[in-house]
């Protein structure tokens, strides 16, 4: 399987290439890294049909990426690595920005050169590079950091002010959503990383930013069970 094989069945899998990675540390020579996950569209009405969604057991998100991420190893006669087994964690987004794919927001999320703040990390491939007749290059220059002459209305529209430059209080945003189960948060996503004016217009819904609202409410009802 080539790389244009490859993302055209990540891409019937409402994936994409996030990091493609010849020459890191960690990556072994003659082989590439390949960090896959999605941007705001795709993945959703196609992981919402999966029999993980759908059989209603624990870490759905989770099983869907190893089972996908483990079938394409083997046909690749490669290795996959998730973001989510661990202690120890892989590095997926130390990974991306030392290729210059990704650089840190100030809400701590990364901001991805084509995503935005809109994406996420599901599983990486270790392949052979010349199983996908991919020719290794140098990492690209790194990703913009439209951050750095930003307002940064993301830092100011958190209705409990969860995020300053002491850090992300993760227990205030949990009980606020918690308790308001009706808020733009619960039911639109969260309204910092919504703020964002950078994500790319073309990347998201016309009718709300981010994912869709089906996506966002999931992952909000996900993060308020969570503990600690």
């Amino acid at each position: 399987m080539n790389l244009p094989l490859l993302k055209a069945q990540l891409a019937q899998q409402g994936l994409c290439i996030l990091s493609l990675i010849d020459k890191h540390v960690s990556v072994p020579q003659g082989h590439t890294l390949i960090l896959v996950g999605h941007g705001a569209r795709g993945f959703w009405p196609v992981f919402k049909q999966s029999q993980e969604y759908l059989d209603q057991q624990p870490d759905p998100i989770n099983r869907w990426s190893q089972r996908l991420g483990q079938k394409l190893a083997t046909t690749l006669q490669g290795s996959a690595l998730f973001p989510f087994t661990g202690p120890p964690y892989h590095p997926f987004l130390t990974w991306a920005q030392t290729n210059g794919d990704s650089a840190p927001s100030p809400l701590g999320l990364h901001f991805h050169r084509q995503h935005g703040l809109w994406h996420a990390y599901r599983f990486g491939l270790i392949v052979n590079t010349k199983t996908l007749e991919h020719h290794a290059h140098n990492p690209p220059p790194p990703a913009p950091r439209p951050c750095t002459d930003c307002a940064q209305p993301c830092m100011t529209s958190c209705p409990v002010g969860a995020f300053s430059s002491a850090g992300y209080d993760v227990t205030g945003c949990r009980t606020y959503v918690a308790q308001n189960p009706n808020s733009g948060c619960a039911q639109s996503g969260c309204i910092a990383r919504l703020a964002c004016p950078h994500t790319p217009p073309n990347l998201v819904s016309s009718s709300h930013g981010g994912y869709e609202a089906a996506q966002h409410q999931y992952h909000m009802a996900v993060f308020v069970k969570q503990e600690g």
